[in-house]
């Protein structure tokens, strides 16, 4: 891939494969390596904040983990020489890829997005300055992706099957919100003590982690999983069902009446539990109860509250209330549930033989 810097955040550089880690590590003059295929660039000395790790996962496999700011606007050009997949995982950016032919792909918002590139499409790439950029980016050749993790085309989506086969459109392949778990996942993996060959361990156990999630919802997204036709018509209802997760997801601990969440998104009460459920594969009310009740385990678990804190901290006015509940779910009570679940450790100097 051929690449030039514009703005002063890089290096001019002649044309290379996007998957060559030691060009990518060339091109900036403040990495440091971490580990034997890992390289980690600071942004302070040249004006910005923060920190980017470029990590080589075989020769099939470039990972990016970012959380910077870089202190101007910076333009690559890429050129692949071969078909490749682009999988993105961002809490915060503000990037933008431009081809011929290509209507421009823009990631600006939380969210995950899967991107089939052919080769030798001509891309430039514009990456703002002065905005946070965070989350995990992997650029993996498409010939090679299923085998990587062990699954047969026909354990991947129909429109990821079209993708790799080279039948897709160019661009985006499946776009969807990050739901908690893959924000908690993009947040622990940025937030790493880990560290040398440690750390890249982690990182390729946490993409794995990804894809898999990833590839789950891309099943699960009527949008995704439908023919074209179904596709066009079943947009609408995509998206009431993102936009009710995306409240749901913020006030999960006291969640608005679903009527009063439907009138304002712009729906009906049956319509909206009906796209929920086909598009999540759970009800709204399951949803808010689950992510209650594994906000209180953790909280349990801390053992800093007691178990009516920890009831009105999931939402709950009433200690029986949330007792009855957490039952109901977990087997067992709150109290139980801390003292057969809390963590337990000895030091090893006063480990007993």
């Amino acid at each position: 891939m051929s690449n030039r810097a514009a703005g002063g955040a890089g290096s001019a550089g002649g044309a290379w494969s996007p998957l060559d880690f030691d060009q990518e590590v060339s091109r900036s003059s403040e990495g440091r390596r971490f580990s034997r295929d890992g390289v980690r660039t600071l942004y302070a000395a040249a004006g910005g904040s923060g920190a980017a790790d470029v990590v080589r996962l075989g020769g099939d496999l470039l990972l990016s983990v970012i959380n910077c700011v870089l202190p101007r606007m910076t333009r690559w050009h890429y050129e692949p020489e071969e078909a490749l997949i682009l999988l993105r995982a961002s809490l915060s950016c503000e990037v933008t890829f431009r081809g011929p032919g290509l209507t421009p792909l823009v990631f600006n918002r939380p969210e995950v997005t899967l991107v089939c590139l052919p080769a030798g499409l001509p891309l430039t790439v514009d990456i703002s300055g002065g905005v946070r950029q965070q989350g995990i980016v992997a650029v993996c050749r498409a010939s090679t992706f299923a085998a990587r993790y062990g699954l047969r085309a026909s354990d991947l989506p129909a429109l990821m099957q079209d993708a790799l086969a080279g039948k897709g459109a160019v661009g985006r392949v499946a776009s969807f919100p990050m739901d908690h778990r893959i924000a908690a996942l993009v947040a622990e993996t940025i937030d790493t003590r880990l560290d040398g060959e440690l750390r890249v361990l982690q990182y390729a156990g946490r993409l794995a982690e990804l894809v898999a999630y990833t590839l789950d919802a891309m099943h699960h997204t009527p949008l995704l999983r439908g023919t074209t036709g179904h596709v066009l018509h079943r947009r609408r209802d995509v998206e009431l069902a993102h936009a009710a997760m995306a409240r749901l997801e913020k006030n999960y601990r006291r969640p608005p009446r679903f009527a009063d969440l439907a009138r304002e998104i712009g729906t009906n009460q049956n319509k909206l539990k009906a796209v929920f459920k086909e598009a999540f594969g759970f009800t709204m009310a399951d949803y808010c109860l689950e992510r209650r009740m594994r906000e209180a385990q953790q909280l349990l678990l801390e053992a800093s509250l007691t178990i009516a804190q920890v009831a009105e901290r999931v939402g709950y006015e009433h200690q029986s209330s949330f007792t009855a509940a957490f039952r109901g779910h977990v087997a067992m009570s709150p109290r139980e549930y801390r003292q057969h679940r809390a963590p337990f450790s000895v030091p090893l100097g006063q480990a007993k033989p």
